[in-house]
């Protein structure tokens, strides 16, 4: 059961209305943020900037946000981006070693690169290499980087607030 509140839309202030589907659907997240309709207004742009197709392509967006989550143990984020994940096109053996099911060495170089480089980033920020920097930007570009690393700031902060407020995963 949630630690906060799931509003649904005739519950919600009338500001936060608009996360709403026509039918007065939302997932359990969004229905959680309801209940901070200001925070929406700044927190919703900035994260679909971050996740939506940037620099980086969505497929690979995903991967990182699917392995931010396995590290965290975020049910909820697993739940909603591992389908997402595959939808998007994002090969199913790299999602089998993002989550553990199979070992990384099957990785190409690119991708084992960028798990590496979420690896370190959420455990130690400081093992990060001048090595590991070098090898990922081999495969990426300096903009791509940065995109990355927001992206795995965002992920993880979405995989604490779930897990602290035990937001159910959606169906």
């Amino acid at each position: 059961m949630s630690r906060v509140r799931l509003l649904e839309r005739d519950e919600a202030p009338v500001h936060a209305r608009s996360i709403y589907a026509a039918d007065g659907s939302a997932s359990p997240l969004k229905r959680s943020l309801a209940n901070a309709p200001d925070l929406l207004e700044t927190l919703l742009p900035f994260l679909g900037q971050i996740f939506d197709e940037g620099a980086v392509d969505l497929p690979t967006k995903e991967l990182v946000v699917v392995r931010v989550s396995q590290l965290n143990a975020c049910r909820y984020c697993l739940a909603a981006h591992r389908p997402l994940a595959l939808e998007l096109g994002t090969p199913a053996e790299h999602i089998a070693v993002a989550c553990n099911e199979l070992p990384a060495s099957s990785l190409p170089a690119r991708e084992g690169a960028i798990l590496e480089w979420v690896d370190r980033y959420v455990a130690d920020p400081h093992s990060i290499d001048d090595d590991l920097v070098a090898r990922l930007l081999d495969h990426v570009r300096d903009d791509q980087l940065i995109e990355l690393s927001l992206l795995i700031g965002a992920t993880q902060l979405l995989n604490q607030y779930c897990t602290a407020f035990q937001v159910p995963p959606p169906n």
